[in-house]
């Protein structure tokens, strides 16, 4: 028996020598992967300055003279008087028996009373102003507004020119009831400072008027000089025009607008 068991072991051992061996297979070698290299950067060039061109000095403006045109000539002292009265009552005027009224402590509702007088104002100092560059005493005295150019000045000045009354009222009303508050109190400290400001043009204008040699207020240097000058009497007005300017008939016809007063007034 053990003759026979080495030899079934020697004809195993033949048979496993010649079992074809099995290639392992060989690991491929990996390259490296090549890294992009970053690209150059490239350097920004130095944008060159423009050069400036030589800048040409400014011309100076010649200030034209504060001078009444040569072919005009100023409104008698009287035609500044109507003028000034004609235009207040148009423009005003109805304020006087609304105080009145309320005074009176009457039952009185002022919202219609107000309402006409607010279309006044805008009638006399807004849609004449822009329409015909005159106000309603203009008309009636035959007066006109010119500038250094010997051209009608701009509406604003006419409007503006017009609010003197209503800023002294309401600058007066303002502090008294300022003082009547207190000035210790921010509401009269407030008042105060409201009716100061209402106040000061007027008293500019005023100022203007009575220390400066031209004779120009306050309105009439801001817009570059302004006359009130005499007009003739115009063709070209029709319709109610031409109605409001025969009143100018009848002031001249009662010599109203006659030079009374060699000096120059000043509005």
């Amino acid at each position: 028996m053990g003759l026979l068991e080495k030899a079934g072991q020697i004809d195993n051992a033949k048979s496993t020598d010649d079992k074809p061996k099995v290639a392992e297979p060989e690991s491929a070698a990996v390259e490296p992967e090549p890294v992009a290299q970053p690209a150059p950067v490239k350097k920004k060039e130095k944008r060159s300055r423009r050069k400036k061109a030589p800048r040409k000095p400014r011309e100076k403006k010649v200030r034209v003279p504060k001078v009444l045109p040569e072919d005009s000539e100023l409104a008698s002292p009287t035609q500044f008087r109507i003028r000034k009265y004609s235009d207040f009552l148009v423009s005003w005027g109805w304020t006087i028996p609304l105080v009145g009224f309320t005074a009176w402590g009457n039952d009185f509702q002022p919202t219609i009373f107000v309402l006409a007088g607010m279309g006044l104002i805008a009638f006399n100092l807004g849609f004449m102003a822009y329409s015909t560059g005159r106000t309603t005493g203009n008309w009636i005295t035959r007066t006109t507004y010119i500038n250094t150019k010997g051209e009608k000045p701009h509406q604003w000045y006419i409007f503006l020119k017009g609010m003197t009354f209503p800023l002294v009222i309401l600058g007066i009303m303002a502090l008294l009831t300022a003082t009547a508050t207190g000035f210790s109190d921010s509401a009269g400290q407030i008042q105060l400072v409201l009716g100061l400001v209402f106040l000061l043009p007027p008293i500019l204008d005023y100022l203007f008027y009575r220390f400066k040699s031209d004779d120009l207020g306050l309105w009439d240097t801001l817009f570059g000089g302004v006359w009130l000058v005499k007009t003739a009497k115009t063709a070209e007005s029709k319709g109610w025009l031409k109605r409001l300017e025969q009143l100018g008939d009848y002031t001249e016809a009662q010599g109203w607008l006659s030079d009374g007063d060699s000096k120059e007034s000043s509005d």
